[in-house]
């Protein structure tokens, strides 16, 4: 089926661009997964320094926190909920290869220039958001301590030890809704948020995340399988200790510039 032939919508901007929003099919994320790849392989260098910083900080993650799996845990979904900036160079870089332009390091860490106090609002916005779940750990835990036994935790087996307390049981569901509510949020205000500011300067940051919102609400289904597949694959580059972000991070940073070329056209 053509992009033309899928169901639209229509959105208007503040400065009266018409941008059309597609509705997208469950086979789409195949493509965009499929489109990722072809950009690691026509950009390694790139793709390389961007997975091993992720690799490197999640490997950083545990090895600081191993012996205090509450903050490991806690940073983990911090440092996710941060990640659709810390993209923005991948989305540059493919944006680049679509355009078959030449790539390269250097341009992609200052893409964000020329746009600076949009992409610094988003930023924020997220900084905020991450602040403000680091900071609600404490009314979690005193919850925690309400409802179960002394969180006692045999700290030399590690998250282990952590998982198979009471305290530490209950702590987890808590903190597992918890943070499903809130990634789903930042997912639904970011899937083409940032993609948005680098293609049109016109659209500001606020407005871009409520478009986000909106095209997600408009493919809930299709969008709730992309969040899921996304969740999965940074799960398997977390448990591997972060090797496996050495791929994770740049695929998915690739296949979402993918994703908002199939889901955003701006009428000229």
């Amino acid at each position: 089926m053509l992009k033309s032939e899928l169901s639209t919508h229509d959105h208007y901007t503040e400065a009266g661009e018409h941008i059309i929003s597609h509705d997208a099919k469950f086979s789409d994320i195949g493509k965009w997964l499929k489109n990722g790849w072809y950009d690691i392989a026509h950009a390694p260098g790139v793709s390389l320094f961007y997975g091993l910083v992720m690799s490197l900080t999640v490997a950083l993650l545990f090895l600081v926190f191993q012996q205090q799996p509450i903050y490991m845990l806690i940073v983990a979904i911090a440092f996710i909920i941060l990640s659709p900036f810390l993209a923005t160079g991948l989305y540059y870089t493919a944006h680049r290869l679509e355009k078959e332009k030449q790539t390269s390091l250097g341009s992609s860490m200052i893409s964000w220039r020329g746009n600076i106090p949009d992409f610094a609002l988003f930023a924020v916005s997220l900084v905020i958001i991450a602040a403000i779940w680091v900071n609600s750990m404490p009314f979690l835990t005193a919850i925690v301590l309400e409802t179960s036994s002394l969180l006692i935790v045999d700290t030399s087996m590690g998250l282990t030890g952590f998982i198979v307390s009471e305290a530490g049981l209950t702590f987890l569901a808590l903190f597992a809704g918890i943070s499903l509510l809130i990634s789903a949020f930042v997912f639904a205000i970011s899937v083409v948020t940032i993609p948005l500011l680098l293609h049109d300067k016109k659209i500001g940051a606020i407005q871009a995340m409520i478009l986000s919102f909106q095209i997600v609400m408009e493919n809930k289904q299709v969008m709730a399988a992309w969040a899921l597949v996304i969740g999965l694959m940074l799960i398997a580059g977390i448990v591997t200790l972060g090797l496996g972000m050495l791929i994770v991070m740049p695929l998915l940073g690739y296949a979402s510039w993918h994703a908002f070329n199939d889901l955003i056209e701006i009428e000229k």
